[in-house]
Order: C-alpha cells, then sequence, then structure tokens
C-alpha cells in the first residue's frame, strides 16, 4: 500500500512539473507594448527589411492575430490605450477622446489632466498637473495590484502623458514620460503616485540623453533606394520640419536647432524621429532593472507605449519614407528589448503583447492622385452653416457651445431657458449636418438606441458614446474623408495624416503574443482589442473588474 501510494505520489508531482512547464504558473513579468498609430498591414509592409530578433522573433516564435479590429469610434490615442488595459469601450470607461467639452464647466479637458496634481521633476513650475482621476474603470493593472495585495509592481512609460498614465491605471506604482514644456527632455512624473522621483529617473535625466540626440543627424537605416514600399522621399504629401526646405533625408537636427532659439518645443522634434523610441526603450529598460521587476515569484508589469510612430505619421504620412524607416528602427528596438528580458528575466519568465491604440488614414492628396476615394470635412464651413440654419429655426443666438471635428455640444441652458425641447434641437442639428457633404450619418442619442444599422458604423458610434461627456449630435463621416480644422488648405495641398474613423486604416491594428506559455501560430478570426485585458486576467489568475465585455482569448491561453 505505501509503494503505491508512494508511487502516486511521484507521479503527481511529476504532473505538477509537467503542468508548471507548460505554463500554468503565471509568468514573473507581463510586458505590454502598444505602438502609437500601427497599422496591421505594416507587419507586411515592412517585413522585407526587417531583422530576424524583433517583430519576426514575435510573429515565428509567439501567436499572431491578424484580424484585431477596434470595436468604436472615435480611434484615437486616449482611448485606445483605456480600452486595451480595461478591457471595455470608452461607453463604459469614459475616455471618449484626447480631449472633450466638458458642460460643467464650459471648456476643453484632456483625458489625463488634473489640476489637483502636480507635476513631480519638472525644471519649471507647471500650473496643470495629470492623472487617471477621468478614467471610470479599473484597468487589468488595478486589479494585479490589488490581487497581489499591492506586492505587483506596474511600471508605465511613454513620451505622451496619456501614454504613460491610462495603461497604469489608478494604481500603478509610477507612470512617467516626457514633458517637454515643464522639463524639456526628461522623465517626469505626477504627485498622484509620488512625491519626487526616485534616484534612478534622477541619474537617468541628468545623463541628458535627449541633448545627445538632439546633436545627431538621423539618416536612413538603408540605402535610400531599397525604400520601395513608400513613396519617393521628395513628395508633396509630407510636412517640412523648420530648418528643412524640404521633406526629404537627411535630418541634420544640430542645424535644424540653431533656428529654434532656445525654444522648449524643439525637443518635440524629438518626438518624430526613431530617437524617439530609442529614449523610450532605453528608460523602460532602466526601470525594468531599476525597479527589480520580474525579480520574484509575484507577476509585475511594464507597460511600454512608443509614441514617436504617432508624431510621425501625422506629420509625414504612412507614404513617406520616413514612417518606414522609423518601422525598420523600432524593429531594432523590439529586438533590444527582448534580448534584454532574456537576460534580465528570463526567457520563458515572462509574456509580451505587442498591440497598437488605432492605424491611420493615407493621406488624402496622395489618394485623391492615386484616383482612390478621398475628401475633407471642413469644420469651420460646417459649424458656420450650422449656426445659419440654427439662426433661421431658433433665432440668432450662440446655439453651439463646442463643434469638433466628430462631435457637435449644444448649449443646454440656453435650450433650457428658451423653454425648447433638447431632443428636437438635436433633431434639427442632426438634420441639418447629415447634408453636409462628406457626412455619412449624424447622429443623436436617441438614434443610438433606435436607428436600424446595417454598416456597423452606428454599433461602433454606440461603443464609443459616453453620455455626460459626448456630444449631443456625433458624426460619421464617408469613406476616406477626413475632418481638418483647416479651411484654407484644400484637399490637393494637405499633408501628414490623421485616424479617429471606423474604417479598416483606422481600426485594424497588429496584436502579438509572446513568451511563457504562448503556442506558435496565428489566427485570422476577428478579435478586438478590449479582448487583451480579459486575456491577461485569465493567464494571471485575476478576478477582473466585473465590468469587461472582451473576451479571452483562447488560443494563447491552452
Amino acid at each position: 500500500m505505501r509503494i503505491r501510494y508512494a508511487i502516486l505520489g511521484l507521479v503527481l508531482s511529476v504532473v505538477s512539473i509537467n503542468a508548471q512547464e507548460a505554463g500554468e504558473d503565471p509568468p514573473k513579468l507581463v510586458v505590454g507594448i502598444i505602438v502609437d498609430q500601427m497599422r496591421f498591414d505594416f507587419l507586411e509592409k515592412y517585413q522585407e527589411h526587417f531583422g530576424e530578433g524583433g517583430f519576426k522573433r514575435l510573429m515565428r516564435e509567439g501567436y499572431s492575430y491578424e484580424n484585431t479590429h477596434y470595436n468604436y469610434v472615435p480611434t484615437v490615442t486616449a482611448a485606445g490605450h483605456a480600452s486595451i488595459y480595461t478591457g471595455v469601450t470608452p461607453s463604459v470607461h469614459g475616455v471618449i477622446e484626447n480631449s472633450w467639452y466638458e458642460r460643467e464647466s464650459r471648456r476643453m479637458v484632456s483625458n489625463v489632466g488634473d489640476t489637483s496634481v502636480r507635476i513631480v521633476g519638472a525644471a519649471v513650475e507647471a500650473s496643470y498637473g495629470y492623472s487617471p482621476a477621468r478614467l471610470v474603470t479599473s484597468t487589468i493593472t488595478d486589479q494585479l495590484r490589488q490581487e497581489s495585495n499591492s506586492e505587483a509592481k506596474v511600471i508605465s512609460v511613454s513620451l505622451k502623458d496619456r501614454g504613460a498614465i491610462l495603461p497604469g491605471g489608478r494604481s500603478a506604482n509610477a507612470a512617467y514620460w516626457n514633458d517637454w514644456e515643464s522639463s524639456p527632455g526628461h522623465f517626469v512624473s505626477s504627485s498622484y503616485y509620488m512625491e519626487e522621483l526616485p534616484r534612478w529617473v534622477v541619474n537617468f535625466n541628468r545623463k541628458e540623453r535627449a541633448e545627445k540626440y538632439l546633436e545627431k543627424t538621423w539618416e536612413t537605416l538603408l540605402p535610400i533606394e531599397k525604400y520601395t514600399a513608400s513613396a519617393p522621399d521628395d513628395n508633396p504629401y509630407e510636412r517640412t520640419l523648420r530648418g528643412k526646405e524640404t521633406p526629404t533625408f537627411p535630418y541634420d537636427l544640430k542645424a535644424m536647432r540653431e533656428l529654434y532659439n532656445g525654444e522648449p518645443s524643439y525637443y518635440q522634434v524629438l518626438w518624430v524621429t526613431p530617437f524617439g523610441n530609442t529614449l523610450t526603450r532605453e528608460f523602460a529598460m532602466q526601470a525594468l532593472k531599476s525597479e527589480d521587476l520580474g525579480a520574484d515569484a509575484v507577476t509585475d508589469m511594464l507597460c511600454v507605449s512608443f509614441s514617436t510612430p504617432d508624431v510621425a505619421g501625422h506629420t509625414f504620412g504612412p507614404q513617406s519614407v520616413e514612417v518606414q524607416d522609423i518601422y525598420l528602427r523600432l524593429d531594432q528596438e523590439i529586438e533590444v528589448m527582448l534580448n534584454t528580458l532574456d537576460k534580465e528575466v528570463g526567457e520563458g519568465n515572462y509574456v509580451v503583447f505587442l498591440t497598437s491604440d488605432h492605424g491611420v488614414q493615407p493621406n488624402v492628396a496622395y489618394q485623391l492622385s492615386q484616383k482612390e476615394p478621398a475628401g475633407l470635412a471642413v469644420i469651420p464651413k460646417f459649424n458656420q452653416d450650422l449656426n445659419f440654419k440654427l439662426g433661421q429655426t431658433y433665432g440668432a443666438l450662440k446655439w453651439i457651445s463646442y463643434f469638433g471635428l466628430n462631435q457637435i455640444y449644444l448649449d443646454h441652458n440656453l435650450i433650457e431657458e428658451k423653454k425648447l425641447s433638447l431632443d428636437e434641437v438635436r433633431r434639427s442639428v442632426a438634420d441639418i449636418m447629415k447634408e453636409q457633404p462628406g457626412v455619412r450619418f449624424a447622429l443623436t442619442p436617441g438614434d443610438l438606441l433606435t436607428l436600424e444599422d446595417t454598416t456597423g458604423q452606428v454599433e461602433m458610434v454606440k461603443k464609443g458614446y459616453f453620455p455626460d461627456r459626448s456630444g449631443d449630435v456625433i458624426l460619421v463621416y464617408e469613406y476616406g474623408v477626413m475632418p481638418t480644422s483647416d479651411f484654407r488648405t484644400p484637399i490637393s495641398k494637405v499633408q501628414g495624416a490623421g485616424h479617429g474613423s471606423g474604417y479598416e486604416y483606422d481600426t485594424h491594428v497588429p496584436l502579438l503574443w509572446f513568451g511563457k506559455g504562448i503556442p506558435k501560430g496565428s489566427s485570422a478570426r476577428k478579435v478586438h482589442p478590449v479582448d487583451i485585458a480579459p486575456t491577461l486576467g485569465r493567464m494571471l489568475k485575476l478576478q477582473g473588474p466585473e465590468t469587461m465585455t472582451g473576451s479571452p482569448l483562447s488560443e494563447v491561453l491552452e
């Protein structure tokens, strides 16, 4: 009998060991990578010149969801970062835009703006502060901290404030970003998290890495004739940086700096070059080492958001050699990150997911030249026409509090004072706007409840609508149409690119999983970025917020 129990015990021990080796124990570290403004097709478009240790390693040794789409609008940075880490759409987490009109204060507010806190590490006193106060639901990082009794460490890093703060949630140990106004070239944080910067951050800033990069010249990684996936380097669809006569290589940053006369805004030039990605990676890997992330049995989390591709995309457009070069160099940064994780945490001890907060619309002038659908929705003209027609119906008063690129806010106090029906005025605005060129839908809150939708666009608006923050009328544009606040530039002269729509160029993003317990393979089934948080919840054996609407991705959990 004793022999039988001994054999049974040995079998159970072997099963336990095999279960651990199979990845049933949570990883020591989860690294979330968000590449700001990365369309899925960039993985294929630039793959020929990727190295073997970056994006290709993630795809070769990990799992790729090739049909990952955002299921709401607008597709913007703040909403994307919040949705990835909360597992819900803006209709639940409340971060509807990068900024929105606040009816109570009658002003525009930032998604992470918070006047009750201050910037920590600022070189000059700032009148503004940032925190996750406007995020109304918990993140998976919050859940990790809560269920580990705050033993798990969560550090979040980005050049952008929102790219750092929203992934970290309300419970992160720290969020760090670059604030070029208060502390040019240095990483700062918020008094929401701490009273002073840790010594390792102070030491990192003292090395003045940003200054060193701004002394460099940005040249193409490869001979320029190899950039066949892009338009010619000198084309009319790109913005020209100050200090340059054309938007072409090389970019001598030291020479360009002389024209800024010491202006702090020059540090934003770093954000539009690949050196911004390098600075972000260096800081993130220093955080990994200095905070001993992944060093014990409690799972930690490192959130890294690369902001440079977004700034470069807005400046040059996705057809540019500049954007292609940034992605080829980002591929190298990913390789360095993976090698560092292998060394510091141990290969097989960590999990990485990589995705994007949104895609990017092709430059409309370029599309027009290719005889593709393209157009402009000129907001100042729309606003002028709307005010005129509302004046004819209700009197020449200021009925519109704010007219954004996608949302129209009415003056509720004025409508009540004049004893008008809010729903009636909303309907009038929607009827006027749907006749404007380039507008596909003009939707009231009532429309979101009753309108039959065969396009899927109305459902996406519904998932992006938060009653206390969204406008009274939401605009959806035709495919290829870009809203603009610039009423002077004709479509043939538009430079750079934008995003925010519910069309594939803005919704289709990569989703790669790599590391401990992640199988090799790919899937073409349609999934959404809100599925990431519940997947992490299952992987880390967390309860997970009840508000999550995403579904765990079974393929990477088997």
